[in-house]
């Protein structure tokens, strides 16, 4: 038998030896260096898991993306506008209102929810896209920025609906989406080389930012010439962007056309009848995959679809991501040509933090890396400080450059 623990005290008694302060100072403090050492790798653990399922749901997007090109023989239209929804009977087509999240439905075993909207009627329109649009999709959230709940809406949000009414619904709560189709590389106002290779009438007027300090808002003239004017003067505006100065860094909010028949007009028209129009058809120069009433095929992707953006996770102001506010995520994620579910690489790539808008870049909630699809479905974690030549690069379908993807 081993003998108990004792030791004498000033009497020569013996009693149960104990654990002295010191000591558990001592093992309290281990403790504590040993949770410090633990905790960061616990934490980097489960973002790394985070991370692989953010990166996951890239890669069933991007496969939605290609079947549907594959079905159909083009990549989803961008849609028509902010103020729009999918609607069931059109498509993925020019004619398709809502954007290309709504057109991946079927293919994503989301099928059930893309035909609650089939056939609808001013009776039940409302009930059928409150359910649409509330439903959280899981493969639209990242799990390092928020939960797939649905968010509210701003009050007085409207939005156009349906193939057999015009009713225009305010649902109450809505899904968002945390990735985003590539618009291309000009950002809310492309480059004015490409009117270059655009056929219109010669006396159609054009508005542009004349770039007199590198072509950024606020940083030129907004001009409005003929379009004969600017091509045959094309020299003296290098680095000119179509649209007014002032707005090149604020989102592209697009709430035209106005109705389906209009739309469809839009829809049968020319790039050059579109920049004729008062209401202006900057959103169809875009040189990415998806803008709006987009219509891209493979063949048109001529700097190839390896190189090219199809979709990447997008930038949220953190403090906004829980409330549906930033500016480029107030709308439901199934909205139509909206940096709500497109943006451009005019800007670099950007982390997700508090109180900063950039409602048109691509980024992450992630600490250091963002995760993009090709066009050939592979898809890859590229850095917050790749190039940004690169990166503008990567953004257009057939501006002819030759980059290296890091």
């Amino acid at each position: 038998m081993q003998p108990h623990d004792t030791r004498q005290n000033g009497s020569g008694r013996t009693q149960p030896g104990g654990v002295t302060l010191v000591e558990l100072l001592v093992v309290i403090a281990i403790i504590a260096v040993l949770a410090g050492l633990l905790l960061p790798a616990v934490q980097s653990a489960r973002e790394s898991s985070r991370r692989a399922t953010c990166a996951n749901h890239v890669a069933q997007l991007s496969k939605a993306l290609l079947q549907n090109e594959s079905a159909f023989g083009s990549f989803p239209s961008g849609g028509w506008g902010n103020q729009w929804l999918g609607v069931a009977e059109r498509g993925s087509d020019v004619q398709q209102p809502g954007g290309w999240t709504y057109a991946i439905l079927a293919y994503m075993e989301q099928k059930p929810l893309a035909q609650v909207i089939e056939g609808v009627n001013a009776g039940s329109a409302a009930a059928a896209y409150a359910t649409l649009v509330g439903t959280p999709v899981p493969q639209f959230t990242c799990p390092s920025r928020r939960g797939g709940r649905a968010l509210p809406l701003a009050a007085g949000a409207t939005f156009k609906t349906g193939a057999n009414t015009s009713l225009a619904i305010t649902p109450a709560l809505a899904t968002r989406v945390d990735y985003a189709a590539s618009s291309g590389a000009g950002g809310s106002c492309p480059p004015l080389e490409v009117l270059k290779s655009l056929a219109a009438d010669p006396s159609t007027r054009v508005t542009f930012c004349h770039a007199t300090g590198g072509g950024r808002s606020g940083q030129g003239n907004s001009l409005t010439l003929p379009l004969n004017a600017v091509l045959n003067g094309h020299a003296a505006h290098d680095g000119d962007h179509l649209g007014a100065c002032g707005s090149c860094d604020s989102p592209m909010a697009i709430d035209n056309p106005t109705t389906l028949a209009d739309g469809d007009t839009w829809g049968s028209q020319s790039l050059g009848q579109k920049m004729a129009r008062s209401d202006g058809g900057i959103p169809d120069l875009q040189d990415g995959v998806f803008f709006r009433m987009s219509r891209v095929v493979p063949a048109v992707i001529r700097d190839g679809l390896s190189n090219t953006y199809l979709l990447g996770e997008k930038y949220v102001a953190s403090d906004l991501a829980s409330t549906g506010t930033d500016p480029g995520d107030k709308n439901p994620a199934f909205v139509g040509f909206s940096p709500d579910n497109l943006r451009w690489t005019r800007d670099p790539p950007a982390r997700d933090e508090p109180a900063v808008s950039r409602a048109t870049v691509f980024g992450s909630a992630h600490p250091s890396t963002w995760t993009a699809a090709f066009g050939d479905g592979s898809v890859r974690s590229l850095s917050f400080t790749i190039d940004p030549a690169v990166h503008r690069a990567l953004g257009s379908r057939a501006d002819g450059s030759v980059v290296k993807i890091p």
